[in-house]
């Protein structure tokens, strides 16, 4: 048990890393194997966890003025800290997938296809369980032998005692583990996951759809801005010239437009006339 004062020292720790770090994020660590977690953690690179007990964060988000992060905090809880931007930091983390054997009560995430195969396995009482599943299998070379593909398991489906055991003879490590963050906070905005796990090339095509009608409308109703200002110079520009041209005010670029349609004529007489 942690005295009072290494308590008051971890406390101070935690407060440090909300004043020196632009980027907070928590952690759910239920569930999460310890093997696991090391072999990600080592990729994430200017990215740091550590763990730290929920009431000891609790304490040291009140003495901060931060209580509006409490209720993001699960019950086995680890702290992220870094300089990097939120989304980037989900990006990255969202990549970084490990695999381990199934249990019995876990659900599959995809289906669970086996192909055709010859196991590792020593032919003998085991070809029992692969029939009792409904495999259509055989010996070779002394193992035992999957003639036909199956699906073993259905995405969403729960994965029994007996389909755990198969799984794990193959070595097929099918369920998915990943970090799961909770938020993050930069210090003014708290991102849930959800906002954190967004489309980029959706919202990337929907910003530019938006720009592209707003603009069109600025351009109707004559607001100037920065991104239409040179189709409007140019379009008075031209307006200018015509009405140069028009009241024969003899201006520089009325000028040369005039003498560019005299060219042209005179060019057009010379061909039809021989001169």
């Amino acid at each position: 048990m942690l005295t009072r004062e290494q308590k008051a020292k971890i406390i101070d720790e935690i407060c440090e890393i909300f004043k020196n770090y632009s980027t907070i994020g928590f952690i759910d660590f239920y569930k999460l194997p310890t093997k696991e977690y090391r072999e990600m953690k080592r990729k994430l690179k200017g990215i740091n966890i550590k763990f730290f007990k929920k009431s000891l964060i609790i304490k040291a988000l009140e003495r901060i003025g931060k209580t509006e992060l409490i209720n993001y905090l699960p019950n086995q809880v680890g702290i992220l800290f870094s300089n990097r931007n939120p989304f980037e930091i989900y990006k990255e983390i969202k990549k970084l997938v490990s695999y381990r054997y199934a249990k019995e009560g876990d659900y599959a995430e995809e289906d669970i296809v086996i192909k055709p195969m010859i196991t590792s396995i020593p032919a003998g009482p085991s070809i029992a369980e692969f029939q009792r599943l409904k495999f259509e299998v055989g010996v070779e070379a002394g193992k035992i032998a999957i003639k036909k593909e199956k699906k073993l398991v259905s995405k969403g489906e729960k994965i029994n005692a007996q389909i755990a055991t198969i799984l794990q003879k193959l070595g097929i490590k099918p369920i998915k583990i990943r970090l799961n963050v909770i938020a993050m906070y930069d210090g003014r905005i708290i991102y849930t996951k959800e906002i954190l796990d967004l489309d980029e090339e959706y919202y990337s095509k929907n910003i530019l759809n938006c720009f592209l009608i707003a603009n069109e409308l600025t351009k109707r109703i004559e607001y100037y801005t920065k991104y239409n200002i040179n189709e409007f110079l140019i379009k008075g520009r031209l307006s200018a010239i015509m009405l140069g041209k028009k009241i024969q005010f003899f201006e520089k670029d009325v000028v040369e437009e005039l003498i560019k349609e005299a060219y042209i004529c005179a060019k057009f007489l010379s061909q039809k006339f021989n001169v």
